[in-house]
C-alpha cells in the first residue's frame, strides 16, 4: 500500500528562526507524513526535552560559509540568508514557525486566560489514577506550575487507569506524571517530591503555598486529605479533594476555601472514625506495607467511572483558579454545593445498597450542606 505523504514541513520554534545559529538541530521527524519538527538545539531546549526522544534530524548553515555534508545519508538543511530555508537534497520543506504558548493554547483563547493561567499552581497529593488525570487536564488547560507528591511506582496492573503507558513501568508516578506534562507544555515548572503528604517539609509548603495554588487531595484515604486540609487552613489557601465509593460506583468532591468562612475538611467530613462519608479509604501506599495489601479488600473501579467524577472536580478546579479573572465565567461552582456527589451507576449489583440513595445513574448532587464542628482545630487557625 502506498504511503500517504503531504507537502514536506518543517515546524521551527520562532526563537531559533529569529536567532542567528548555526550548528545541529534536534528533534522528531515523521516519514510518512512529511513533517520534521524541530524541538532543540542548544543545551537548554535540549534539556527541555530530555524526556523525549529527540535525535539530530538536521543542520543549519550561513549562505556565507561553506560546510562538510555526507550526502549519503541525507538530512535536513537549514540555510540562512535572508531568511531561514530548509530543504532536503533537492525537496524544498515549507517553514511552520511555531511559540511554544501561544501555539500550545492558543484553542484555549476566550475561554482561559493563558497569561494568568501560566501563573497558578497546582499542588497535587497522589499521582496515580486521579492525580494523573488531574496534572493532565490542567496542563492542557494552561496551569503552568506543578508540585507532585508521592511515593508510588507505576506497576503494570495501573496501566488501565492511568495516564501513563507501558514505558512507564518502573518510573515513580510523580516521574511519570512530570514527563507528560512536560510532554504538553515543556516550559511547566514542574518539582517532584517522592513522598507522602505527612512527611513534606515545612519549607517546601513556605515555598509554594502561596496566592494563585490550590491543594489538590488524590490520594486514595481521607487520613491524607484531612492532613492537606488542615495546611490550607494554615497558609489561607483552597483545598480540593476527589475521593471514591467502593469500586468507583460513586464519588465525591469537597472544596475547601478558608478565606470564605467555609467549613475545613475535618469539620465537615470528619476522620476515618466517622461515618459522614462512605469513601472507601484503602490506606495504602501510604499507611501499609507490601504485606498488608494483599488484606486490603478495594476495588478501585475502572477508568472510565474514576474519570467522569474527577473531570467534575478538574471543572471545579478550573473555576477556583480563575477566582480572581473578572472576565472568566465560572463553569460548575455556582451549581456544586462545597461537598457533592457524583454517581455513575445507582445498581446496587456494583454499589450495593448505597447506590439506591441515587435517583439515576449519572446523578450529580447540589443539595448536601456542611455545617461547623465546635471542636475542629484547623478551623481554629483562621
Amino acid at each position: 500500500m502506498e504511503k500517504i505523504r503531504r507537502n514536506p514541513t518543517v515546524f521551527v520554534p520562532a526563537e531559533l528562526d529569529a536567532s542567528d545559529y548555526v550548528g545541529d538541530v534536534f528533534g522528531l521527524k515523521f516519514e510518512d507524513t512529511g513533517v520534521v519538527n524541530i524541538l532543540a538545539w542548544d543545551d537548554v531546549s535540549k534539556q527541555r526535552y530530555a524526556h523525549l526522544p529527540i535525535e539530530k534530524i538536521g543542520v543549519i548553515v550561513s549562505a556565507n560559509k561553506s560546510i562538510l555534508i555526507d550526502t549519503t545519508k541525507p538530512i535536513l538543511v537549514g540555510t540562512r540568508k535572508e531568511e531561514l530555508r530548509f530543504s532536503l537534497g533537492n525537496l524544498q520543506y515549507k517553514k511552520e514557525i511555531y511559540s511554544l504558548i501561544q501555539n500550545i493554547f492558543s484553542r484555549n483563547s476566550g475561554i482561559l486566560e493563558t497569561a494568568n493561567m501560566l501563573e497558578k499552581r497546582a499542588f497535587i497529593f497522589g499521582c496515580g489514577s486521579v492525580g494523573s488525570l488531574v496534572g493532565v487536564e490542567l496542563a492542557k488547560a494552561g496551569i503552568g506550575k506543578f508540585v507532585l507528591v508521592d511515593n508510588d511506582i507505576i506497576n503494570f496492573h495501573n496501566l488501565c487507569r492511568h495516564q501513563c503507558g507501558i514505558q512507564d513501568v518502573g518510573k515513580f508516578k510523580v516521574h511519570a506524571v512530570k514527563d507528560r506534562i512536560l510532554a504538553i507544555n515543556p516550559l511547566a515548572e514542574v518539582e517532584t517530591y517522592i513522598s507522602i503528604a505527612e512527611s513534606i517539609d515545612k519549607e517546601v509548603f513556605d515555598k509554594h503555598c502561596e496566592p494563585g495554588t490550590i491543594l489538590i487531595g488524590c490520594a486514595d484515604n481521607r487520613e491524607a486529605d484531612v492532613y492537606i486540609s488542615r495546611i490550607a487552613s494554615i497558609y489561607n489557601i483552597p483545598f480540593v479533594s476527589i475521593g471514591f465509593w467502593e469500586r468507583a460506583f460513586a464519588g465525591e468532591v469537597f472544596y475547601y476555601i478558608p478565606s470564605e468562612n467555609m467549613p475545613c475538611y475535618e469539620c465537615a467530613i470528619g476522620t476515618s472514625n466517622d461515618n459522614a462519608s462512605a469513601r472507601t479509604s484503602t490506606n495504602r501506599r501510604i499507611y501499609t506495607t507490601q504485606e498488608d495489601l494483599e488484606k486490603v479488600n478495594f476495588e478501585p473501579g475502572i477508568s472510565i467511572d474514576i474519570n467522569f467524577v474527577t473531570l467534575v472536580a478538574i471543572k471545579l478546579l478550573l473555576d477556583l483558579f480563575n477566582r480572581d479573572n473578572p472576565s472568566f465565567t465560572p463553569r460548575v461552582i455556582n451549581y456544586l454545593t462545597q461537598f457533592t456527589l457524583i454517581c455513575n451507576t445507582n445498581d446496587p449489583k456494583i454499589g450495593g445498597e448505597l447506590a439506591e440513595i441515587f435517583a439515576h445513574p449519572l446523578q450529580i448532587t447540589n443539595s448536601i450542606k456542611m455545617r461547623f464542628r465546635d471542636s475542629c482545630p484547623p478551623c481554629k487557625y483562621l
